[in-house]
């Protein structure tokens, strides 16, 4: 490796888009329902910022239905790339199965929503978050299937990056 590419390897601070996943850190509770059976089941997720703040990791688990896996989500910059992604990539690594997919998320003050990547997949997630921020209601839609997700906070976050 030349000596130019690991000067350039220097600790940076986080991107300041990342700000606004701090809403998202915390653990929560899911409850999750079928679109067209009404099957329910529970799940877990829980959010917090890897060392150096510029990558947000999801740890997520569905229970009874053997799904667990890592989204690790932040402006991705590559080997020679001079500036960070222009969108907010997550990364999934099912561990259950050993599948990975890739998301592009937008987080806004009231709103999160990450569609899976290619988007022709055409399957999204769509949630709004409760005025106390403690709260997300959403589905996530694909063709031919889908589910109502809430997601209720169970943890005050911990102090931000």
């Amino acid at each position: 490796m030349p000596a130019d590419d690991l000067a350039s390897n220097k600790a940076q601070p986080p991107n300041e888009r990342l700000r606004m996943l701090d809403r998202l850190v915390g653990a929560w509770d899911l409850h999750h329902r079928d679109s067209s059976t009404g099957e329910q089941w529970k799940g877990h997720d829980v959010f917090d910022w890897l060392p150096g703040g510029h990558f947000l990791a999801m740890h997520h688990e569905e229970l009874g239905r053997g799904i667990e896996g890592l989204m690790v989500i932040g402006y991705p910059k590559g080997w020679e790339q001079k500036a960070p992604s222009d969108q907010l990539i997550g990364a999934w690594f099912e561990s259950s199965t050993g599948n990975q997919f890739d998301y592009v998320w937008e987080v806004g003050e009231r709103s999160v929503k990450f569609r899976l990547l290619p988007e022709s997949a055409n399957a999204a997630f769509e949630g709004e978050f409760s005025d106390d921020h403690n709260t997300i209601k959403g589905a996530w839609r694909w063709p031919g299937g889908g589910y109502e997700l809430t997601m209720t906070r169970v943890s005050e976050p911990k102090p931000s990056r």
